[in-house]
């Protein structure tokens, strides 16, 4: 299958390492083979893991992805008001 294909081109790009094409379609096979890892390991995390094992190949799982409020909360919540920007009053 995919991991197969990757393994193949791996090697023949140690053999050629000036032929970019085939780079690029390589690229383009991991990225593929990634992002469907990625989505078995948000659909179904055992079969991710069995697969993972068996195909022995390296997969970080993707991680939560912190909402707007919980990225900022940390923070002071507005900046202190510039003086020179407030109009004066007469």
């Amino acid at each position: 299958g995919m991991t197969e294909r990757i393994s193949y081109l791996t090697k023949h790009l140690q053999q050629h390492p000036k032929d970019f094409s085939t780079r690029r379609g390589l690229v383009a096979l991991v990225n593929k083979r990634r992002r469907l890892l990625n989505y078995l390991c948000s659909e179904d995390e055992n079969r991710y893991v069995e697969i993972v094992s068996s195909l022995g190949i390296r997969h970080k799982a993707p991680g939560r992805v912190e909402s707007r409020e919980e990225k900022y909360s940390r923070f002071p919540k507005q900046k202190a008001v510039k003086k020179h920007l407030i109009k004066k009053r007469n």
